[in-house]
């Protein structure tokens, strides 16, 4: 009896999906990290974004490669099938916990977003905004404008603020981003259910072989003493007197 190849598989597929979702991370902050500073991006992709990918990414793919090894031999190697399978719940709790931080996030836009614009945030990157939308000021003209933007030289009652372009950049932006999160905790779900099933299976594939090895060896036990006690049996009638 051995773990069947259709199980094998079926966990390295799904192993494999699962270090696509570390390489993944790794490579969006790879390119977020390359985008200039003026970039709307910013508004959501921060430094502390960037660096929570790569801890991420590089966690993710360790992780995997934890799996690799015990994929490789589970027989052998149900220590590295526990680990795997736990730190894959680790990864499903925090990627979860941000996922739901972001959708939180959408819901407090008018307050986070007003209080960046007039606080946080630099001319360059308003200007991005307002360049981009033709619009002045956050609520308006006279809310933390940029006046070197072409859209603020325009007479007070025709210029309007940015808040509504800000408000829809951000949330669709966080849309795409807290869903790519719950693919990967479906994802991360899914490599945890196979590294379940292989461990599951190569435990009773485990069993079976013990019980297996202690049936023959109780019937060696059962055999051996026959066997003497036949053996000097035989040896001793010759000598016994009539």
């Amino acid at each position: 009896m051995e773990v069947k190849l259709s199980i094998r598989i079926s966990f390295g597929a799904l192993l494999a999906l699962y270090l696509g979702t570390g390489i993944a991370a790794l490579s969006v902050g790879g390119y977020f990290i390359h985008t200039e500073e003026n970039s709307r991006r910013s508004i959501i992709v921060t430094k502390n974004v960037i660096a929570l990918l790569f801890v991420a990414g590089a966690y993710i793919i360790l992780n995997a490669i934890v799996g690799i090894i015990a994929g490789l031999s589970p027989l052998s190697r149900k220590r590295w099938l526990q680990a795997y399978v736990w730190l894959i719940v680790i990864t499903m709790f925090v990627e979860t916990a941000v996922g739901i931080w972001l959708w939180l996030r959408t819901l407090d836009i008018d307050d986070l977003y007003g209080h960046n614009w007039r606080h946080l945030w630099s001319d360059s990157f308003k200007r991005t905004f307002q360049d981009s939308a033709q619009c002045c000021g956050y609520l308006g003209p006279l809310d933390g404008p940029v006046m070197a933007s072409p859209s603020c030289q325009l007479p007070s009652d025709r210029a309007y603020g940015c808040m509504k372009s800000v408000q829809k950049y951000a949330q669709s932006y966080l849309t795409y981003i807290y869903s790519g999160v719950f693919v990967f905790v479906f994802l991360s779900l899914g490599a945890m259910i196979s590294g379940m099933i292989l461990m599951i299976v190569r435990n009773d594939e485990e069993r079976w072989r013990w019980t297996r090895a202690n049936a023959i060896f109780r019937s060696m036990n059962q055999a051996t003493p026959d066997s003497t006690i036949t053996d000097k049996h035989r040896q001793g009638t010759p000598n016994q007197s009539p």
